[in-house]
């Protein structure tokens, strides 16, 4: 999270399609580099979690490798959508890469407890790192068999073409400043509440639920975020219709916030349930929509420009959101997260504002029906 903002901008000439390239060869560079990255990573990691080594200098330096690879990892799905789908097809395979991230993150959380335990942790740690590590080796051969052939819907951006329209006008158009700030309210409250929300709940209602259902509703909140966001996407494959859809999603974030922190005042874990079934599903389906909401207004620059932005003011967000919400908690209280959450439900409502102000005209639809 503290690499990625710094990072990104220098990773753009990277997706650059050079002189005498094939068409779509940037994007395949760029995917090769963070994917060699991750491989790398895997194994210096496993190599610094072997119990004859003294490793954890090695397994952090591994880490930061991967974090590296990241910042060329995050921001692809929708120019990689666009590049190898057709246009009827293009916001569900962003929605399918986006949500990936997640399921993948929801998978390791629930397999890690099963494959380590406290008493054979010495073994279980070095084979799971083993694990990642050869998981990791294996999606780098793929990507490398997937691009033996050329990207079958390659369009030219501004990362492939010399023009006079830079980059840095995205900052100063509205549109782009009201979408990044909403998106970056709602990214920071995903991270808020998946790494609080055990904070949030446990106090008031520790009669009824113990650290195992916290650690159930979580994965079930990244696990509905998948099939919401595959649904999203093949609507908007159909209708277009990303403003209406963005400002619904963004609502519906908003309101399940809301009903969080009532149905907790109440002690009602039905409502806690479906608060939290609610925002997984809005918050991680809104995602791939916006990245081809600002591919569509921004065009012609390249989609992984303002996905990667967004990411960056989201990174951000969440660590000052977990930071300022895990301070201000409250212990004198039976809800000791009533404040936080009040003001977490608050700046929702604001990005729904900000998402209400973004609009314009789908540009890149225009120019393809052309």
């Amino acid at each position: 999270m503290l690499l990625y903002p710094l990072l990104i901008q220098f990773t753009f000439k990277h997706f650059e399609d050079r002189l005498n390239d094939r068409p779509g060869a940037g994007l395949q560079r760029g995917i090769t580099i963070g994917a060699i990255l991750n491989a790398i990573a895997g194994i210096v990691r496993w190599l610094g979690a072997l119990p004859s080594i003294n490793g954890f200098c090695i397994l952090f330096t591994g880490q930061t490798i991967a974090a590296i690879a990241q910042a060329f990892m995050l921001a692809i799905p929708p120019r990689l959508a666009v590049t190898w789908f057709p246009e009827n097809e293009i916001n569900m395979a962003t929605s399918i890469a986006a949500s990936a991230n997640n399921l993948g993150i929801a998978f390791g959380c629930a397999l890690t407890p099963l494959l380590v335990k406290e008493a054979s942790s010495e073994t279980d740690i070095p084979f799971l790192l083993l694990l990642q590590a050869v998981l990791c080796g294996s999606v780098l051969i793929l990507i490398w068999i997937a691009f033996q052939k050329p990207a079958p819907y390659y369009r030219c951006t501004l990362v492939d073409i010399d023009s006079p329209v830079k980059s840095s006008k995205l900052w100063k158009q509205g549109s782009f400043i009201h979408m990044i700030l909403s998106y970056s309210i709602i990214m920071a409250a995903q991270c808020a509440i998946i790494t609080l929300l055990a904070q949030i709940l446990i106090p008031p209602l520790g009669a009824m639920i113990d650290e195992k259902h916290v650690g159930m509703l979580g994965t079930l909140m990244l696990f509905v975020g998948f099939p919401a966001s595959i649904c999203v996407g093949i609507y908007l494959d159909r209708t277009l219709e990303y403003r209406k859809t963005c400002n619904i999603l963004s609502m519906m974030a908003a309101l399940s916030t809301l009903g969080l922190s009532l149905s907790i005042e109440f002690d009602s874990l039905i409502g806690i349930v479906l608060s939290c079934v609610c925002f997984g599903l809005s918050s991680y389906a809104i995602a791939p929509a916006l990245f081809q909401y600002a591919g569509e207004l921004f065009y012609p620059i390249s989609e992984i420009i303002p996905s990667s932005y967004m990411f960056t003011i989201g990174n951000t967000g969440g660590v000052v959101f977990v930071a300022v919400m895990g301070w201000s908690e409250n212990m004198a209280v039976k809800f000791s997260m009533r404040k936080p959450m009040i003001c977490l439900t608050v700046a929702l409502f604001i990005s729904v504002h900000f998402m209400y102000r973004v609009h314009g005209s789908l540009k890149r639809s225009m120019r393809y029906q052309s």
